[in-house]
């Protein structure tokens, strides 16, 4: 038999006039009509979190133990029945793994972290509680404040097993800096989001250079929900890790990352001349032209040709390809293999667009779209190589430089990944 319970402890959340929820819409059972309104049990969705480690955690607010074989636990598409034994201690608590084993405390689903609805059955199929939990980014909670209530608010604290307390900690909806690629003595300003500013008693900006101190730096309410601090400009080559952390009136407290400052945000300071590499020739329309053989059969993914225009070899390991020329932090290639992703001097090295990075280093993250947008190339530090927009793509027909290096674009019907073009 599993007895899952917990021993109470505060922690806190953030309250948001507007998400609050006292009653929640029906999913729905596939045919358009609306789910009945729960049937009060005692049994509880308690906490969600849905980005990372999907969780759902169950509460019950009954004096005595109750036996939750055969309960049901569904998100919007699938439903998953806790096996036979599982028992859920008075005032206690026990928590669903949302990983898709589909075993044990391991439900048939994963959730999604842009929000969708929960709901729970008891073993006669009745339901008994179910939620529409918003946007949830990592290290956030979607929680009922206290245990067991109506009012449902996102945490930026999360307390996987544990009692939700009674108040609640900022949550940080998101982080960025401006410039995204600074140079040296360059500030740089950070913007922090909050979801709201209820509570908030300050927000600290802390930063460090090549793993120094951290240094602590106050920062400012602009307009809605948004903070700002400023990192002063380095004067030397290196790298600046930096987190956010929102305080709240009764002195709890949360971070971004989440884990903080034990993993933090970068950037990296750099003067090395760029290579003289360029994108020499692409394809994003590929059905049967040029199959890719590394999984072992002929598959015929997006590629993307450089070409090495300078006079020594160069090492692509630690830059960046992305298919946004305004994110070049969009897929870091690998340094596992230095042979494979070397190119000499006059040559060429084709990269696999495929999403199939574990196939090797020279596969992306990412497949290019046939209906057109960007792809790029960037340094270590951010800084672009070479980038290139380009429009509506044909099937097999690649779209290259016409001469090799040149600056005159076209199509080209006899596609030449890793030789010269044609």
């Amino acid at each position: 038999m599993l007895i899952l319970s917990k021993v109470r402890r505060f922690t806190f959340f953030l309250t948001l006039p507007t998400l609050l929820l006292a009653t929640a819409c029906g999913s729905g059972d596939g045919d358009g009509d609306e789910e009945p309104e729960p049937t009060a049990e005692g049994i509880f969705i308690n906490e969600i979190v849905a980005s990372g480690d999907d969780w759902i955690e169950l509460y019950n607010a009954l004096e005595t133990s109750k036996d939750l074989g055969g309960y049901a636990i569904s998100d919007s598409g699938n439903e998953y029945a806790l096996p036979t034994g599982t028992t859920i201690a008075a005032k206690g608590f026990i928590v669903l793994l949302c990983n898709d084993l589909g075993t044990g405390l391991n439900t048939n689903f994963k959730l999604a972290s842009g929000g969708e609805t929960v709901s729970l059955k008891n073993a006669s199929g009745t339901l008994i509680d179910h939620i529409e939990f918003p946007n949830l980014d990592n290290g956030q909670s979607y929680a009922r404040f206290p245990d067991g209530s109506d009012l449902w608010q996102i945490t930026g604290v999360t307390t996987q097993g544990e009692s939700n307390g009674t108040d609640g900690a900022p949550a940080i909806n998101s982080i960025s800096r401006a410039p995204l690629v600074p140079a040296l003595n360059q500030p740089v300003v950070v913007t922090a989001e909050l979801i709201s500013t209820t509570g908030v008693a300050s927000v600290k900006l802390f930063h460090r250079f090549n793993g120094g101190a951290f240094s602590e730096v106050a920062m400012t309410l602009q307009s809605g929900t948004s903070y700002t601090g400023t990192i002063p400009g380095m004067t030397t080559e290196g790298t600046v890790a930096y987190y956010v952390e929102a305080v709240g009136t009764n002195g709890s407290s949360s971070f971004k990352p989440a884990s903080a400052p034990d993993n933090t945000d970068d950037y990296l300071l750099n003067t090395d001349p760029l290579p003289q590499l360029v994108i020499n020739e692409f394809m994003a329309s590929n059905t049967s032209c040029c199959p890719d053989t590394d999984s072992g059969e002929e598959e015929f993914d997006d590629w993307i040709e450089i070409h090495n225009l300078g006079t020594t070899a160069v090492n692509l390991a630690d830059m960046y390809f992305s298919d946004d020329k305004d994110n070049p932090f969009g897929d870091k290639i690998s340094d596992d293999d230095a042979a494979a992703t070397t190119i000499p001097a006059g040559g060429y090295l084709v990269f696999w667009a495929d999403g199939s990075t574990s196939q090797g280093a020279t596969h992306l993250n990412f497949s290019l779209s046939a209906d057109g947008e960007d792809v790029g190339l960037f340094y270590i530090d951010g800084r672009p190589i070479d980038t290139y927009t380009f429009g509506a793509q044909s099937e097999n027909i690649s779209w290259g430089r016409t001469t090799d290096g040149g600056d005159t674009w076209g199509a080209l019907s006899n596609p030449t990944p890793g030789q010269a073009n044609q």
